[in-house]
């Protein structure tokens, strides 16, 4: 009896400890990640315009759908000029003009397309509008640099990138892989041949559909998140000239750290797409995923901040050109 009764005054003792040691805690972001600008949108040599975002980091919107903050705050009236530098055309950006739809959860967003020679008017979700800015007369050409200037309150925001010329897809097939996870599935493989004697890095995409999906930098791009969950990034330090069958997928992924081919299926068709990217921006998309991969636990690198290839202040994102090429296959449905 003794012996449960002292057991008994030391479990009240330990939840006392614990009550009195209780401290009220209001934690509160870290000042840097209220500064600054994030920066979202880049240069194709496929058809424009081209589509940017602008938004602030930490201030949060509320949507009207679901009365939730979960959208950040635009940032409108920024100054945005991009130059190709190779032609000396300078391109001002312009927003694009946005006004009420009659179910206030949405918004009409109007543009003109100086490719098409035509206006654009699409419907959005209202808040996804006002911090778009559009090129008028930008073309996206393999070779050319670009510079990026954002005049922004007292700040001046800068950037210079290359096209890397693109690297064809020779050759795509959908093929069955043994991936450890519920024994073989169909993977989208790329053949390609690497420029010699230079680094080479890209960025891949792939999209599984029936149908095929409009010109690759689009308006939903940017109001709808990145494109596609399902890329990853890659360096050809390890890969031979000539590549063959190459699983899509095994660079570095973005979202999803399943194995490669998981989130695959045999649709009508499989589209993939090869990005030429810099070494600055493999670098910036590399430092996201570790970022991605560092959960603050035990044992796991601190987090910190990702070093963004724009200059003149806190920038979250990067400034990126890309040659694209494209392949694209019927798959057998199964």
């Amino acid at each position: 009896m003794k012996k449960i009764y002292y057991k008994l005054c030391l479990l009240l003792f330990g939840m006392g400890l614990f009550c009195a040691c209780e401290e009220e805690m209001t934690l509160k972001p870290d000042a840097g990640m209220l500064e600054g600008i994030v920066f979202d949108g880049y240069i194709t040599n496929l058809a424009p315009p081209y589509f940017f975002r602008l938004t602030h980091p930490s201030c949060l919107q509320e949507n009207k759908l679901s009365g939730k903050y979960i959208h950040y705050e635009n940032i409108v009236g920024a100054e945005v000029i991009i130059t190709d530098v190779t032609t000396g055309i300078k391109d001002t950006l312009v927003q694009p003009a946005c006004r009420p739809h009659r179910d206030d959860v949405f918004m009409y967003i109007s543009y003109y397309d100086y490719y098409r020679k035509r206006t654009i008017t699409e419907t959005r979700y209202s808040g996804n509008g006002e911090g778009l800015y559009i090129t008028t007369r930008l073309y996206g050409i393999e070779g050319h640099t670009y510079t990026l200037d954002i005049k922004y309150k007292d700040k001046h925001y800068s950037a210079r990138e290359m096209m890397v010329p693109g690297t064809l897809i020779t050759d795509l097939k959908a093929l069955e892989v043994d991936l450890g996870v519920k024994g073989k599935t169909l993977a989208p493989c790329i053949s390609f041949v690497n420029r010699p004697e230079e680094d080479n890095y890209y960025m891949l995409t792939y999209t599984a559909s029936s149908i095929r999906g409009p010109h690759y930098s689009s308006l939903d791009d940017i109001t709808q998140g990145a494109p596609g969950a399902h890329f990853s990034i890659l360096s050809d330090k390890y890969l031979d000239e000539e590549v063959k069958d190459f699983l899509v997928g095994e660079g570095d992924a973005g979202a999803s750290y399943d194995p490669p081919g998981s989130d695959y299926y045999a649709l009508d068709s499989l589209f993939v797409h090869m990005m030429s990217i810099s070494k600055d921006c493999y670098d910036i998309y590399d430092q996201m995923i570790r970022q991605l991969r560092t959960d603050g636990g035990a044992y796991t690198p601190r987090p910190a901040n990702i070093k963004s290839n724009i200059s003149g202040g806190v920038v979250w994102g990067c400034f990126r050109v890309s040659a694209v090429t494209e392949r694209g296959i019927a798959v057998e449905r199964q």
